[in-house]
């Protein structure tokens, strides 16, 4: 009788350690697609776009001429003049500012609409960042599910086999009563696993503006590589980081605002033009009738000299700002990629520590110990505590996963939003298109 325990036992315990998760399908949604919707469907994102065309209309505007002043004076009682009696008076004056300030202006709107563009990148990159992040949270959940559920069957398998081994007064009660415990604290991380998983899957939503997102399928992913940040890399960042490019289009309006602060110590200037109708009357006697035109000149001129230099101030402060700003996001994005991959790489050591290491000895921990338990020469308590370990390096080995999957992601947004690229044969790094940087 003791052997047939001990053979059903082992059988049992055998059956639910093979036992693996189910190999989930393609994901209904990939990240790429993702990705697309958000850039095409964000509300947010195309709010800003919006601005930034917007903007773009501007310049057509300051650039252009001042529309014409056109007036007309009638005389109801006829003003005699030499020529004779005067009707009407007939003007049109054209100001014009000063020479090549017109050009400025439309290039310093032309700028400040860079500006808005580059913002717009901005936030599809961290709108791509945030879809990023929470797409991999689905994935390490999903993970961390498989395994939960997966060691929940070994307990299961250990509750029938503790029960037999009770039942034959081999076991005590309070085995069977340690994995009910265990089998509740594994609901419970179940629980809170989907708390999570709809928390993520609602920050999706909300990114794609689909209110139906859904995910009824597996994700599945493949980890980025794990590049050498170096020089080149550092480089692209620094051209391709919307940030950068909104401070370069910054400064050169700040140039032009400069320019033109100059150009307000010159007059603007008028032009016109007036007609007199002149009546064919007899008195005076020069009268012969014949209209009069005159031209007019104006000019006006800039007199409040303290404003003028004080705008022209104002935007060399603005220039020096900007300049200092470009210094310090330079110092950022150089300290912010060397942090990141410094990260990045002990994340990935962890990972090979976790897959080379600490699974092989869990999982031979397993064995012997399970080897001892079926022929009684270790107990049940052993065995669980066994089983337990290795439960909780498969939850480590996801939990750094799922951190080296985060820091990858911002990894790839401090690059200015490519993939990354794997330069450990050295390959050449991809420079993406305006269009295709966020794909």
């Amino acid at each position: 009788m003791h052997l047939f325990c001990t053979t059903a036992v082992g059988v049992a315990l055998f059956a639910a350690l093979g036992a693996l998760p189910a190999q989930g399908q393609a994901p209904n949604l990939a990240l790429s697609d993702l990705l697309v919707e958000v850039d095409a469907a964000n509300p947010s994102l195309q709010a800003a776009r919006l601005e930034a065309a917007v903007r773009a209309e501007t310049g057509a505007q300051v650039g252009a001429l001042p529309d014409p002043t056109v007036s007309i004076t009638a005389f109801p009682y006829p003003l005699v003049t030499a020529l004779g009696a005067q009707r009407s008076q007939w003007r049109v004056e054209q100001m014009v500012p000063w020479p090549g300030t017109l050009a400025l202006r439309e290039r310093a709107s032309d700028w400040e609409a860079r500006v808005a563009g580059y913002k717009a990148d901005g936030l599809a990159l961290d709108l791509a960042l945030q879809v990023k992040r929470a797409y991999y949270t689905l994935y390490q959940l999903q993970r961390t599910d498989a395994h939960i559920r997966t060691f929940r069957e070994r307990l299961d398998a250990f509750t029938e086999a503790a029960a037999v081994r009770y039942e034959v007064g081999r076991g005590p009660q309070g085995a069977i009563l340690q994995t009910n415990l265990e089998e509740e604290r594994l609901g419970a991380q179940l629980l809170a696993l989907d708390a999570r998983r709809q928390a993520a899957l609602q920050v999706l939503a909300r990114l794609t503006d689909r209110t139906d997102l859904a995910f009824a399928e597996a994700i599945v992913l493949e980890a980025p590589p794990l590049p050498n940040i170096d020089d080149r890399l550092i480089e692209l960042a620094l051209r391709l980081r919307p940030e950068v490019q909104a401070l370069e289009a910054a400064a050169a309006r700040a140039e032009a605002e400069v320019a033109l602060a100059h150009k307000a110590f010159y007059p603007d200037l008028g032009l016109g033009v007036t007609y007199f109708d002149v009546t064919d009357r007899d008195a005076p006697p020069t009268a012969d009738g014949t209209d009069a035109l005159a031209v007019m000149l104006s000019a006006k001129i800039p007199l409040q000299r303290r404003r003028l230099r004080a705008r022209l101030d104002q935007a060399r402060l603005r220039t020096a700002q900007i300049a200092e700003r470009q210094d310090a996001l330079k110092t950022t994005i150089v300290t912010e990629l060397a942090d990141l991959a410094y990260t990045a790489r002990r994340e990935a050591e962890t990972l090979a520590l976790y897959r080379e290491r600490l699974l092989p000895q869990a999982q031979a921990t397993v064995e012997s110990v399970l080897a001892a338990y079926t022929t009684g020469e270790a107990d049940y308590v052993a065995l669980l505590d066994a089983e337990r370990a290795r439960f909780q390096v498969d939850l480590g080995l996801e939990d750094t996963l799922g951190r080296y999957l985060d820091v990858t992601a911002r990894l790839e947004r401090a690059l200015g939003g490519i993939a990354l690229p794997d330069l450990s044969n050295g390959a050449t790094i991809p420079v993406p298109t305006e269009d295709s940087r966020l794909r």
